[in-house]
């Protein structure tokens, strides 16, 4: 047999370059579906905010004209919070 045909000219990858790319695609992919769930509770909160009428938001001290504003300065656990909607009657007994 012929010596070139069991040499390979493409360069061989070792197993932690494999394991690295993997991580690394894998970093990438979290990030991604982090921005992504932020992005939709952002979008949400906003909806939710913009549901609300004038006394609520001035009770809780926002412009209409400022929700997406005020929102993208939420943190992480303030956007994971519900706001209170004004056609829900809470019980008081």
């Amino acid at each position: 047999m012929h010596p070139h045909v069991f040499k390979s000219d493409t360069p061989h990858f070792s197993s932690t370059r494999t394991t690295n790319q993997r991580n690394r695609t894998s970093r990438v992919l979290r990030h991604w579906l982090r921005n992504a769930f932020r992005r939709w509770q952002r979008r949400k909160m906003i909806e939710a905010l913009r549901r609300m009428d004038d006394r609520m938001l001035r009770d809780i001290g926002i412009d209409r004209n400022e929700i997406p504003r005020v929102v993208n300065g939420f943190t992480d656990c303030e956007l994971s919070m519900r706001p209170v909607s004004s056609h829900l009657d809470v019980d008081a007994g």
